[in-house]
């Protein structure tokens, strides 16, 4: 068949989709399309842009007929959310992805797995951010993933398209362009028949095309002068906000606290009663010391650990391990008990000292 250009006026271009389910498709491409160049721009630390987008419906033959050369292929595929799936293939020329990828073309032996290695790496990131976007933007369960990724030589072995994607596809180019230089061309094919399943998917206004057409009784209707409700606007894409953001200056004014008179004695007595029954952790320390891990692995049976108090010097009395007393240890009905020799002062003890 003949190419045509994708227009959102063209009621047949892209094939069984009339106008307005083409435009609500042109609309989430190119939110899909800007969040894509901003997660790999973000990726590759570039600036990167998109010109003029090409898209076109054409046969497999003469979209195949449009790469002849060396050139990095990449398997990719959408799963909708029927749990069916979408083939596509990218296709970017092998300098330009070198370019792309700060990869010297042929620079060492290993130079071809280098650089299908660091494809792979940047389609699936971008894939894995892809999937995340529509999720969060508009709801949609797509995944997005890529299968294999291969420099191949196009002259020696054309492209099958018609064997994976079908007789007639939707060829996209997308002249990316790298630090505003020359633009890269990166072609993205896809089956022409599986657009309507995917707007099917981004769009619940929208139904799957049945793959075979049974006859139905017709619907009569009673006539209503309700209005038609108006179809659901098509979901629109923002990119995720990535990298650095923009810091908004936050408005501060002083806290308003409301003013509460002093509490007598009394009064602070009557809170204490509420808490007298709760319990607490009474610990009595005879002393401390610090010793390397060496010293410590070190220990075994018979081992002697010195503290730092001496030999009658009074014990620390800690509540909830802030200390509140110190005493002398007893034997209280073969029991150890320490006696309490003083109070620590209020102000230190709520230091925590």
């Amino acid at each position: 068949m003949a190419e045509k250009a994708v227009a959102t006026g063209d009621m047949s271009a892209l094939g069984r989709l009339n106008a307005a389910q083409t435009g609500k498709l042109v609309e989430f491409g190119a939110g899909l399309q800007q969040a894509a160049i901003e997660a790999l721009a973000t990726t590759l630390d570039k600036k990167l842009e998109i010109t003029d987008t090409i898209s076109s419906s054409m046969s497999a033959a003469e979209a195949a007929g449009q790469y002849s050369g060396m050139f990095v292929t990449i398997d990719a595929e959408l799963r909708l959310e029927d749990g069916s799936t979408v083939p596509a293939l990218m296709v970017i020329g092998e300098d330009e992805a070198a370019t792309l990828l700060n990869l010297d073309a042929g620079g060492d032996d290993d130079y071809k797995a280098k650089l299908e290695e660091a494809v792979q790496t940047a389609v699936t990131d971008l894939s894995d951010f892809l999937t995340l976007s529509v999720s969060v933007n508009s709801g949609a369960q797509l995944q997005f993933s890529v299968s294999a990724v291969e420099l191949r030589n196009l002259v020696m072995t054309p492209l099958d398209l018609a064997g994976t994607l079908g007789a007639e596809v939707l060829s996209l180019q997308l002249p990316l362009a790298v630090e505003s230089g020359t633009p890269i061309n990166v072609g993205y094919i896809m089956p022409l028949d599986s657009l309507g399943r995917v707007l099917a998917s981004v769009d619940s206004s929208e139904q799957a095309p049945a793959t075979s057409a049974a006859p139905s009784a017709p619907v009569v209707s009673a006539p209503s002068s309700a209005p038609m409700a108006a179809a659901p606007a098509p979901p629109v894409l923002t990119p995720l906000p990535m990298g650095q953001q923009e810091q908004r200056d936050a408005v501060v004014r002083p806290a308003q606290f409301t003013s509460f008179a002093t509490q007598g004695e009394g009064a602070a007595m009557a809170n204490i009663d509420l808490i007298l029954d709760v319990q607490l952790r009474v610990t009595v320390e005879l002393g401390r010391k610090l010793m390397s891990v060496r010293d410590i692995l070190a220990l075994g049976p018979g081992s002697v650990v010195e503290l730092d108090k001496i030999a009658g010097e009074p014990v620390d009395v800690l509540v909830n391990d802030r200390l509140v007393a110190i005493g002398e240890v007893v034997v209280a009905d073969d029991n150890f008990g320490v006696r309490i020799a003083d109070i620590v002062n209020p102000a230190k003890r709520l230091s925590g000292h």
